[in-house]
């Protein structure tokens, strides 16, 4: 691969979904890059993920499509269920391209190692337990140090740090924030029965159970609750608390209770979210995911939003966008189309919690699933 002569190099910072993809959208677009993960070890935490349509799309272009779904579950829509199982709606996803399902369930270990080969055989470069701690910029780029002493000069820096993003704190303070939604998720691999082949959505009264298809064997439960503002819970009390906010719910649940046991690796997490505002770049420092437009998980979008960034980054760079207009032009791709989708997700959570009494919740589903199919 030849090195494009406008961009000779760019630093990515941050070796999570938005950051491994960044990479090879960036080594196809010809830029020498660097990515700095501050972690001393590649997470391997965390339970499944859903790739809908536009993400399955955005990993095609990137040639790591057919990898995901030979890993994955793919399956073609939602079964909607009262909290005892009884079905309300069932619906087909849109698919973004023919050869690709609608969706796709993967375990996020799996799919962080598709994306980890790939962004190694594109030929970045990756470095772990080091992050930036100092950044000046001209007009000619960006200069950094970093925590290993390298100082180095980059035509472009991707800020692809996550929803604390300290690349985000060091260029704007507390200005941008993540701000806790009321809600939090609770998630659980489990086995999956061989009838269950689709998406599963139940709606009780305050809470949401959710199960996701990942593979031949296995599928992961989802739960989402209303907790109290700050609340904490030991690693050992969630099972035992999974359980008791999964009281009332009948049909799937009922089969998977007997699995959740005192030692079950029970993920939870309290939903924050944080916009940027625009633009979402700052000289030649620019920000993707979940560090310019962190959302909640009702969509299934966020990491596809991420790997949508990290795309359009290297079509721009790879189509010989000036340096100097690249934000803008990143601006005019992703702006609109990413916070319409963040904001169609936190209404569905508002919604849930009873802040959006009249919303026409199918409506609103239908509109955005539509939408995110859309190209990029």
């Amino acid at each position: 691969m030849t090195n494009n002569p406008i961009w000779p190099r760019a630093l990515i910072v941050g070796g999570g979904i938005g950051g491994l993809a960044a990479a090879m959208a960036l080594r196809r677009a010809g830029c020498d890059v660097d990515l700095v993960e501050i972690k001393p070890a590649w997470a391997q935490s965390g339970v499944g993920i859903i790739q809908p349509a536009n993400a399955l799309r955005a990993l095609d272009t990137l040639g790591v499509a057919q990898d995901c779904l030979a890993a994955g579950f793919a399956y073609d829509g939602y079964d909607y269920m009262t909290a005892d199982g009884t079905l309300l709606n069932a619906f087909a996803g849109p698919r973004a391209a023919p050869h690709l399902p609608a969706y796709n369930g993967i375990l996020r270990s799996r799919l962080h190692d598709i994306l980890l080969r790939g962004a190694r055989e594109a030929g970045a470069r990756l470095q772990l337990g080091t992050t930036v701690v100092a950044l000046s910029q001209t007009q000619e780029g960006a200069h950094v140090t970093l925590s290993d002493g390298t100082q180095r000069g980059y035509a472009l820096v991707v800020a692809a740090d996550g929803i604390y993003s300290p690349l985000r704190h060091r260029l704007h303070g507390q200005r941008f924030v993540p701000t806790a939604t009321g809600q939090s998720v609770w998630r659980l691999t489990l086995p999956r029965p061989p009838a269950m082949r689709r998406g599963v959505m139940m709606l009780g009264e305050s809470r949401k159970a959710g199960f996701i298809p990942l593979n031949d064997d296995s599928m992961y439960l989802l739960l989402v609750t209303q907790e109290a503002p700050g609340v904490q819970f030991s690693a050992d009390e969630l099972p035992r608390l999974l359980l008791e906010r999964l009281d009332g719910f009948g049909g799937l649940v009922e089969h998977t209770r007997q699995y959740v046991q005192a030692d079950s690796a029970v993920v939870y997490r309290p939903l924050e979210v944080v916009t940027l505002d625009a633009p979402w770049h700052t000289g030649r420092v620019v920000f993707i995911g979940d560090a310019a437009h962190a959302s909640t998980p009702h969509l299934g979008q966020g990491a596809a939003m991420a790997i949508e960034d990290a795309v359009v980054l290297g079509e721009l760079v790879g189509g010989g966008a000036a340096p100097a207009r690249l934000g803008d032009d990143y601006m005019d791709r992703r702006h609109a189309r990413a916070r319409e989708i963040q904001d169609a997700s936190f209404t569905i959570g508002e919604y849930e919690q009873g802040r959006r009494p009249g919303l026409d919740l199918a409506a609103l589903l239908q509109r955005t699933r539509h939408r995110a199919v859309e190209p990029i």
